[in-house]
C-alpha cells in the first residue's frame, strides 16, 4: 500500500505543478472526419491548440510538406505515401484530430510554447508509413525488420533559443516489436522549456540519413501520466531499479515502469 500513495501523492503533485499548463488536443481545430489539413500555399504556418504551436511548412507549390499535418482519419488501410496521415492505432489518442509529424533535416520544424514551462509528456504512436515499411518491408529501407532493427525518435528541447542538456529517447520500433498503439512519453526530464525538436535514428541507414520513413504520430502534449499501471501489482512483491538510457526504471512482477508508475 505504501506504493500505492507514493504514486497517487506522486500524481497529485505533478498535476498541481502544470496547472497552468493547457494540452494540445487539436479538438479546437474544425476538421472533418476522415481527413486532413495542411496550409494550401507555400508557408509556414502553426496549428495551435492549449499551450502550444505546432509547425508546419509547406513548399513546392503546397506539394511537400514537413512538420505537422493534421488528421481524423482513423482507418489503418496503406496503399502508398500518399497515406501517410494515418495513425497506426486507427485515429485519435482522444477526440477525433491528431498531429501527423514528417521531419526532414532540411526543412527543421518544431513545437513551440507560448510561454516557457516544464512539458509533462505526450502520446505517440508510428504512422502507417512508417509501420508498413517495417513491417512488410518496402524498395526503399528493403527486408522487413528483423531482431537487430532499430528506429528511433529523438526528442530535443530548447530554451530561449539554446539547448537543454537532456534528450528523450523513445523506441518507435526494436527489432520485430513495433509499436502499434498510443504510448505515453515523459517530457518531465527536459525541464523548463519553451521548443521541442525532432530527430531520428535507425538500423535502415545510407550516407544521407535513414531510411525508414521518418514519421510519427503525436497527440494530447502536455498531458500528465495516465492512471499508474504499477497500482495493479501487488504492492508486497519487492520492487528493484535498473537506469536505461538515463531513465529510472522500476521492476515489479516481471513488468517495468516509470517513476510515475506507467507501464514501458
Amino acid at each position: 500500500m505504501k506504493k500505492f500513495f507514493f504514486f497517487a501523492a506522486a500524481a497529485l503533485m505533478n498535476t498541481a505543478m502544470y496547472a497552468d499548463l493547457q494540452v494540445a488536443d487539436f479538438e479546437n481545430i474544425n476538421l472533418a472526419q476522415e481527413s486532413e489539413f495542411a496550409f494550401s500555399n507555400d508557408t509556414t504556418g502553426y496549428l495551435e491548440s492549449g499551450s502550444f504551436e505546432v509547425q508546419q511548412t509547406v513548399a513546392y507549390g503546397g506539394t511537400y510538406v514537413t512538420g505537422a499535418v493534421l488528421s481524423s482519419h482513423t482507418d489503418t488501410e496503406y496503399a502508398t505515401y500518399l497515406d501517410a496521415n494515418k495513425s497506426i492505432a486507427g485515429g485519435a489518442y482522444g477526440g477525433h484530430n491528431y498531429v501527423v509529424w514528417y521531419e526532414d533535416s532540411w526543412t527543421p520544424n518544431s513545437i513551440k510554447l507560448k510561454e516557457a514551462a516544464v512539458v509533462p509528456g505526450m502520446f505517440v504512436c508510428n504512422n502507417v508509413y512508417a509501420y508498413n515499411s517495417m513491417k512488410n518491408g518496402d524498395a526503399m529501407a528493403g527486408e522487413p525488420f528483423g531482431d537487430a532493427d532499430y528506429f528511433t525518435l529523438i526528442v530535443y528541447a530548447k530554451l530561449n533559443g539554446t539547448g537543454v542538456n537532456a534528450r528523450v529517447i523513445v523506441d518507435l520500433a526494436e527489432g520485430t516489436n513495433i509499436m502499434e498503439e498510443w504510448t505515453y512519453v515523459d517530457l518531465s526530464s527536459l525541464g523548463e522549456i519553451d521548443e521541442l525538436t525532432f530527430s531520428f535514428a535507425g538500423s535502415r541507414t545510407n550516407d544521407y540519413g535513414v531510411l525508414t520513413p521518418t514519421y510519427f504520430c503525436i497527440d494530447n502534449i502536455g498531458a500528465t501520466a495516465p492512471a499508474t499501471a504499477i497500482n495493479n501489482t501487488n504492492a508486497e512483491n519487492k520492487a528493484s531499479k535498473i537506469v536505461r538510457n538515463g531513465e529510472v526504471l522500476i521492476l515489479r512482477d516481471g513488468k517495468m515502469f516509470n517513476v510515475m508508475g506507467v507501464e514501458r
